[in-house]
Order: C-alpha cells, then sequence, then structure tokens
C-alpha cells in the first residue's frame, strides 16, 4: 500500500521532460494510427472501386445475354408467326374451294333438276 502511495506522490511531480516525452509518445501514437487509418481507408477505396468495375462488367454482360436472347426469341417467335398465318392462309383457301365447289355443285344440281 505504501509503494502505491509512492508511485502515485510520484506521478503527481511529473517533470516538464517527463511531460514532453509523453506528449511525443502520444504524438507518435496517433501518428501511427492516422497511417494506418490512411491505409485502410486507401484499400476500403480500391476494393470499393474493384467492386464498382467488376458491378459494371457484370451487368454489361447480363445486358448484352439479355439483349441477345431477346433477339433469338424474336426471330422463333416471327418464324412461327409466319408459319401460323401460312397454315391459316391454306385452311382459308381450302375453305373457299370447298365452299364454290359446293355452290357450284348445288346450281349445277338446280339446273339440272328444273330442266327436267
Amino acid at each position: 500500500m505504501e509503494a502505491l502511495l509512492e508511485k502515485e506522490g510520484q506521478v503527481e511531480n511529473w517533470n516538464d521532460d517527463r511531460l514532453d516525452e509523453l506528449s511525443q509518445r502520444v504524438d507518435e501514437s496517433a501518428k501511427e494510427t492516422r497511417e494506418e487509418m490512411r491505409s485502410g481507408f486507401k484499400e476500403m477505396r480500391e476494393g470499393f472501386d474493384r467492386l464498382g468495375r467488376e458491378m459494371k462488367e457484370g451487368f454489361a454482360r447480363v445486358d448484352r445475354e439479355m439483349k441477345e436472347g431477346f433477339a433469338h426469341t424474336d426471330q422463333k417467335m416471327d418464324k412461327g408467326f409466319f408459319e401460323t398465318n401460312q397454315r391459316i392462309d391454306r385452311l382459308w383457301q381450302a375453305l373457299f374451294t370447298g365452299a364454290l365447289g359446293a355452290l357450284v355443285a348445288l346450281g349445277a344440281t338446280l339446273l339440272g333438276a328444273a330442266a327436267l
């Protein structure tokens, strides 16, 4: 206990040299801390820059792939619509031809029946 009191008494009587030494150690420690922080912030900025580049590249790749996919899908749809239109045209042509043939047959039947 006496040693603690003796040490406390010594601490209270610090001289200018000891205070200057403490100030210098605090300044050095603060300088080291600032350097570490600058280094850490620099690494963070570099990481964010790299992440930004990777994201831009990724979005550009996805955009390109989507455009290619949409173009391919558009081509397939256009081909499908063309084929469907051709089928509908052939169906209408067959229906028209059949209806015309039925009318001609009906007309011939009526003319033949009238001649009797």
